[in-house]
């Protein structure tokens, strides 16, 4: 997958790797998920995804429905955000204010939790917090998850350009589609009916 001027923010970029561990490669366009894999081994999770380990709590089953409804959440498909509320209430998330760009308040949330559930929760509510969180979302073609750092936040796909042989031109592929699409109805013959 491209990864170019994909990457968030700060921590934030640990939430979208985790994310990430479901993708459809653009070689076979097949969906992968990579987090059983990674679950099971304890060297390959610091790699790719944190040097916060897993604690007990941290099951297959909990980490993957954490993984399924913060896509959701950045699909736009969590009405009202009841999923994510959800988790924010399972965990005990402190909020405390602190100096931020030029001395203003701001608010970091941080767990007494050791999970690696509780650790992604306060990322994301730090990044709800900031601004940040609605600018991570997931391409409308093949799901990857990018940060949007467009000026006015409106992305919708992970990339316009190829970005190397394995790349895949989401956008790119998506605009032809729609300009043969409309090009073959202005061909198509218009009837009367009589």
């Amino acid at each position: 997958m491209q990864t170019h001027n994909q990457a968030a923010p700060g921590a934030l970029e640990l939430v979208r790797r985790f994310l990430n561990t479901w993708s459809i490669p653009n070689q076979t366009r097949v969906e992968v998920d990579n987090l059983p894999v990674l679950a099971r081994d304890a060297d390959k999770w610091r790699e790719e995804l944190s040097l916060h380990p897993r604690a007990e709590s941290d099951t297959l089953e909990r980490l993957s429905e954490l993984r399924s409804d913060l896509r959701k959440s950045c699909e736009g498909l969590d009405d009202d955000h009841q999923l994510l509320n959800a988790w924010l209430a399972r965990v005990a998330l402190s909020v405390k204010a602190v100096a931020a760009e030029g001395g203003a308040p701001g608010l970091c949330v941080t767990s007494a939790d050791t999970s690696y559930v509780a650790s992604i929760l306060a990322l994301v509510a730090n990044a709800i917090s900031s601004g940040t969180w609605s600018r991570l979302k997931t391409c409308d073609d093949c799901r990857w998850a990018f940060y949007d750092h467009t000026r006015n936040g409106s992305k919708r796909w992970c990339g316009m350009t190829k970005g190397g042989v394995d790349g895949r031109a989401c956008g790119t592929i998506a605009k032809v589609s729609a300009f043969r699409a409309r090009a073959a109805a202005k061909k198509s013959p218009i009837t009367d009916g009589g």
